[in-house]
């Protein structure tokens, strides 16, 4: 899952990426607004973590542009404090997913990213999922194919978690990319065959699709005995 922060504080967002990569988010970082007003124009972001002030273009004024361009990913505003009831009005007409008052506590933020990703789709909210014998635990981020344990890294995980999630339908190598890499799309997108390979030999080569054309595909479940 790719997550868009748009922070100027240079020491919270470092702190805030760091908790978010730890999860394994990919994570984007803007300094000022127009920058993130791009970034967010141009990517797929799954959520996104937005500072009203910000440099160049305020948040509230990226948010909106966002949003009367069609854009409807969830966004959470960082407001100043408690008794600033005034940018906490603000977030909500500007078409904000929720808000979090500053001084951020990091805990909270990443349960609340986890819920509005989350609720993008019934099959994310199970902390389990399944997908015939394989089993993905989301919240130990541990896998099992036929009950027995499989060790994945960080961007195995990532990218099976994707292909799970979206199991009914082929995914691209650029969507794959774009949801679970940091940074250039078009590089990891050149590498995502290398992370399927990889993952094939660790649960069986038939077990993900190659879908000419359109990319990858987790392969028809099979009953389990």
């Amino acid at each position: 899952m790719r997550i868009l922060l748009l922070e100027d504080d240079e020491d919270l967002a470092e702190q805030v990426a760091a908790m978010l990569r730890e999860e394994h988010f990919a994570v984007d970082i803007a300094r000022d607004g127009e920058q993130g007003l791009e970034l967010g124009q141009d990517n797929p972001y799954d959520a996104v973590i937005l500072d009203p002030g910000l440099p160049r273009m305020d948040g509230f004024s990226v948010l909106r542009r966002w949003r009367d361009g069609g854009l409807t990913m969830p966004v959470i505003v960082l407001t100043g404090s408690r008794k600033d009831v005034g940018d906490m009005k603000e977030a909500v007409r500007a078409g904000a997913t929720n808000y979090l008052t500053k001084p951020v506590d990091l805990e909270l933020l990443l349960d609340w990213v986890r819920g509005v990703v989350n609720s993008a789709g019934p099959s994310v909210r199970k902390p389990v999922l399944e997908h015939g014998a394989l089993r993905v635990d989301t919240q130990s981020l541990k896998v099992w194919n036929s009950g027995a344990p499989i060790k994945l890294t960080p961007s195995e995980y990532r990218i099976l978690h994707y292909l799970v999630v979206n199991a009914e339908r082929p995914v691209s190598a650029d969507e794959l990319a774009s949801h679970n890499f940091d940074g250039d799309a078009v590089k990891t997108a050149n590498e995502v065959p290398v992370f399927i390979s990889r993952l094939r030999d660790k649960l069986g080569k038939s077990t993900i699709e190659t879908v000419y054309g359109y990319g990858y595909r987790m392969a028809a479940a099979e009953p389990v005995a």
